[in-house]
């Protein structure tokens, strides 16, 4: 059976891992100051960080039902017998509920649709675990999708931004509402459960909070030795010495435990600098008790 696996800009992917697994991508629509254009087609995140220093709106809209419909049949012209289409969180986007109606109007197309129930790096860490046990175990889906709510729950995502501003603006606070209006001095750290924004903690300095971030990362770490991935990412340019900070402050936890690793580094994604602001650092782990 020949396979598609389709990965959305929400899920923070790398290009090499693009590459290494042949996926087939899917941007998310940004407009910045009324003009279009598609998350990492025609949008690279160097161009987006420097012109979004002085936008005054920038926000995000998924493709278009037909668009999707468009993106299903051309993959099924090319011969792919099944498609798993990979998406960040339902409750951030309707991108995923928009990608059902478009598998239930091609009736003749096999399409899976995966809900990650997160977004960037905690979505990257699913989606690459499913990508994993599809591609390089060589299981069927009806395998891997009993796992992924496992898998889901094996991640932990954090990140931190100095307003709640732009997720209040484009709708994505989630949890996090009761934090609005209370950040003069407190830096809050945020993290996604169940699919939506969370308070993780709210403190007073930002050194409290490299301590915070690296805390419960190695806390969530610890005691899953299996697969561990680490992601760390930056918006500007400024929030890498902070982004840096609390890796390093959680490595000098985690390499004591003699764990094997892989290191992921990246730039927020613009689709998601567009919910959450671009001025915003983070750090994700992923871990198995006992391997998948």
């Amino acid at each position: 059976m020949k396979r598609a696996i389709i990965i959305d800009s929400g899920c923070s992917p790398t290009n090499d891992w693009i590459k290494k697994y042949n996926l087939n991508f899917m941007g998310m629509k940004i407009y910045i100051d009324g003009k279009e254009y598609t998350d990492g087609v025609d949008l690279s995140h160097e161009y987006f960080y420097d012109v979004v220093k002085e936008a005054k709106d920038i926000h995000t809209a998924q493709p278009s039902l037909k668009e999707i419909m468009n993106f299903y049949e051309r993959l099924k012209e090319k011969g792919y017998d099944e498609i798993v289409d990979i998406h960040f969180s339902s409750k951030m986007s309707g991108l995923y509920n928009t990608s059902k109606m478009a598998k239930n109007m091609l009736n003749d197309i096999n399409v899976k649709i995966v809900d990650t129930k997160m977004v960037s790096i905690g979505a990257s860490f699913v989606a690459r675990r499913i990508v994993e046990l599809l591609e390089d175990e060589n299981r069927s889906f009806e395998d891997v999708e009993k796992l992924i709510s496992t898998i889901i729950n094996n991640t932990f995502m954090e990140f931190s931004v100095p307003t709640l501003k732009y997720l209040i603006k484009n709708g994505r606070i989630g949890k996090a509402a009761g934090m609005a209006g209370t950040l003069l001095k407190i830096v809050p750290v945020l993290t996604v459960e169940d699919g939506e924004i969370t308070p993780l903690a709210k403190v007073r300095g930002i050194n409290k909070a490299y301590k915070i971030m690296s805390d419960k990362a190695f806390e969530f770490i610890k005691d899953k030795p299996h697969n561990i991935k680490i992601y760390k990412v930056h918006g500007f340019d400024s929030n890498k010495e902070q982004e840096n900070t609390v890796f390093n402050m959680f490595m000098e936890k985690f390499e004591k435990l003699g764990y094997k690793y892989e290191l992921i580094e990246g730039r927020i994604w613009p689709t998601v600098a567009c919910h959450g602001g671009p001025d915003i650092f983070g750090l994700g782990v992923y871990g198995e008790e006992n391997p998948l």
